[in-house]
């Protein structure tokens, strides 16, 4: 369902799958915990389309690894990711 990816978006599903196929076997324990965390959040979220649930995944992926480049720890980038959702999620 790539139709409702902006076209840089479908850009970036595409160079992120080329790299996954170079990469080959290297990534076969990342791809198991790719499928996994796609159908559990599916599951937890069955409201919430799959594209969309791909674009926060894919802005998370590019986001956490330029925290930890600028030193923030795994835990502080969870906290923040946290406080995020309750920002976005809050009814107050």
């Amino acid at each position: 369902m790539m139709s409702s990816l902006t076209p840089a978006e479908r850009a970036d599903v595409e160079s992120a799958k080329e790299a996954i196929r170079a990469a080959g076997a290297l990534l076969d324990w990342d791809r198991e915990i790719g499928s996994q965390l796609a159908d559990s959040l599916g599951r937890a979220l069955p409201d919430v389309d799959e594209v969309t649930i791909g674009r926060v995944l894919f802005y998370a992926a590019a986001t956490i690894p330029q925290l930890v480049r600028t030193g923030h720890d795994p835990r502080a980038i969870g906290n923040a990711f946290t406080i995020a959702a309750i920002d976005l999620t809050a009814l107050d």
